[in-house]
């Protein structure tokens, strides 16, 4: 197993009163795992899990039962196994029949598995991984795909709100059918690919391999916090990578913030809220 220097997981809540954490990670330095998952609300807000959203039920438990998995089987298998356990948990919650797919919780995924030989990378949805080598190159793996589909809608927002002297938030209101329009096409082959309770998106996960020996450091992020690209915070997922691998996480993230709260009505960054769950967790690995 690769030496671990440190590890670090940093979670911020994004905007909203009596908003839940959607965001859940976890770093297993003795096995060897890292896994982040991204959770999201469904449309409609409904909500059946007591004390927590569906949204962040559903990433915390997707998060552990991929850890257990990804200590047993390949990593593909691993996540159709823990996808199917943890769908099963959610359908057997009371209510959960009655709801329709957009009322359902998902998310996007990035895990991650190495030994002395081998670091694995799974990507499902618009997570970022970043993997930086000891040479000082790094290989970024995001999937653009739904971030051009929300980028339409923020665009309509900003014309809606630009057309009907409306704020942003009024505009994601009043265009709430263009967001189930996308959300629609989760798992359709002409629209993204995701985790969520019917796990069709499993299997359609991308899957990088990599010399372990080669390997200086693992990142993962939620949107959230790749959003410090988009607001200036720093010009690309490489720096941000880099700079969280060199300790700067945890001032990255508070600048992020300060950058979203001055622009709070989301007018310089078009985007549906003034800031949404922000996670990284990170690995780096000893020099042998």
């Amino acid at each position: 197993m690769l030496d671990v220097q440190f590890s670090e997981v940093r979670s911020w809540t994004g905007s909203g009163k009596g908003r839940h954490n959607e965001d859940f990670a976890f770093i297993c330095v003795d096995d060897g795992i890292l896994v982040l998952v991204d959770g999201a609300t469904g449309l409609t807000k409904s909500n059946i899990c007591k004390g927590t959203s569906d949204a962040s039920w559903y990433s915390r438990r997707l998060t552990e039962e991929c850890v257990v998995r990804m200590k047993e089987t390949s990593l593909n298998n691993a996540l159709a196994q823990a996808a199917r356990r943890t769908a099963n948990k959610y359908m057997a919650l009371p209510g959960a029949d009655a709801l329709r797919k957009i009322d359902m919780p998902n998310g996007s995924l990035a895990a991650m598995r190495w030994t002395d030989d081998e670091l694995e990378v799974a990507m499902l949805g618009d997570c970022t991984a970043v993997v930086g080598m000891r040479d000082g190159s790094s290989c970024v793996l995001h999937d653009a795909t739904l971030d051009a589909l929300d980028n339409q809608n923020y665009e309509r927002m900003y014309r809606y709100a630009t057309e009907n002297n409306a704020t942003m938030a009024q505009a994601r209101v009043a265009l709430n059918d263009h967001f189930i329009e996308n959300r629609l096409k989760m798992n359709q082959k002409d629209g993204y690919w995701a985790a969520d309770i019917s796990c069709d998106g499993f299997g359609h996960e991308s899957i990088s391999s990599f010399p372990a020996g080669d390997v200086s450091y693992v990142f993962a992020c939620s949107d959230g916090f790749a959003n410090a690209v988009a607001m200036g915070v720093v010009p690309s997922m490489e720096e941000l990578a880099n700079r969280t691998a060199q300790g700067e996480g945890e001032r990255l993230g508070e600048a992020l913030r300060n950058a979203e709260q001055e622009d709070s009505q989301c007018l310089r960054v078009h985007r549906s809220k003034t800031s949404d769950d922000a996670t990284y967790a990170i690995v780096h690995f000893a020099t042998k």
